[in-house]
C-alpha cells in the first residue's frame, strides 16, 4: 500500500445552515454569545478531526460504508491513540459473486451488451449468490438497469479502496476522491474499468485526469478469465 496516489485534502463538509443572532441579541447577551461561538468552533474542529480520521482510514485500505456486491468483510481490530479498540474492515473476494461481477464486465466491454439485456439475464439466473442485496435493508433485490450500471462504475472491483465519491447526496469529481490502490485482491483490471467507462452513457463515465486509464494493474485480475459460461 505504499503505492498512494497523491491525494488532495478535502474541505469540510459545510455546516448545516443555522440563523445567526441579531445584533440587539448579541449586545445583551455577550455571555450566550460567545458561548455560540466557542461550541460553533468546536463542532467544526471535530467534525474535520472524524473526516480526517476517515481518510488516514482509506489511504491505509480499509473499506467505509456498505461492503459491494462481489466482496465480504474482513473485521480487524484496531487500537486507537487512546488504547481504545476499534474494528475495521477490509474486503476479500467473495467467490460467487465475484465471478459474476467479472461476466457484468465481460459482456458490456467485449461484447457491449447493453446493462439492460444483462440485467435480464441476471434475474433468471436462479442459485445461491446471484441476487444483489439493497444496501440500506439487506435484503436480496432484483437486478435491474441502474444496479448494473453502479457495478460497472464503482472503482472498488480494481482493487481500491475509495472514498468521498458523494458529499450532501451529490456526486463529487472522481480528481477529488479518497484513493488507495492495491488495497484489496481486484476482480477487474485496470483496464477493463476504463474501457467500461468508455461505454457508459453520456456524463456517467468515471473518467479523471489523475486517474486514467486506472491502471492499477498491469494485467487481468485472478477472476477474469473462464467465467463467462456463468451467463450461458
Amino acid at each position: 500500500m505504499s503505492d498512494l496516489l497523491p491525494i488532495p485534502a478535502l474541505p469540510p463538509a459545510p455546516p448545516e445552515p443555522q440563523r445567526q443572532p441579531g445584533r440587539w441579541w448579541r449586545l445583551t447577551h455577550p455571555r450566550a454569545a460567545r458561548q455560540a461561538r466557542l461550541l460553533a468552533a468546536h463542532h467544526a474542529w471535530t467534525t474535520e478531526r472524524a473526516r480526517q480520521a476517515q481518510i488516514d482510514l482509506v489511504r491505509a485500505g480499509y473499506h467505509l460504508g456498505p461492503v459491494p456486491y462481489g466482496y465480504q468483510p474482513h473485521r480487524v481490530t484496531l487500537f486507537n491513540h487512546q488504547g481504545q479498540p476499534r474494528r475495521h474492515v477490509r474486503l476479500v473476494i467473495d467467490p460467487g459473486p465475484a465471478a459474476l461481477v467479472a461476466t457484468i464486465f465481460r459482456l458490456r466491454v467485449d461484447h457491449q451488451v447493453p446493462t439492460s439485456s444483462i440485467a435480464t439475464s441476471l434475474q433468471r439466473i436462479q442459485n445461491q449468490w446471484s441476487d444483489i442485496s439493497d444496501p440500506a435493508t439487506g435484503l436480496p433485490r432484483p437486478w435491474t438497469s441502474t444496479s448494473v450500471g453502479r457495478i460497472l462504475a464503482n472503482p472498488v472491483y480494481t482493487g481500491a479502496t475509495v472514498w468521498g465519491r458523494t458529499a450532501n447526496g451529490q456526486p463529487v469529481p472522481p480528481d477529488q476522491w479518497v484513493i488507495c490502490p492495491h488495497a484489496h485482491e481486484p476482480i477487474i483490471d485496470g483496464r477493463t474499468f476504463h474501457r467500461a467507462q468508455l461505454l457508459a452513457p453520456a456524463s456517467q463515465g468515471v473518467f479523471s485526469p489523475r486517474l486514467l486509464p486506472w491502471e492499477f494493474l498491469g494485467s487481468d485480475g485472478p477472476h477474469g478469465e473462464g467465467i463467462g459460461q456463468v451467463m450461458q
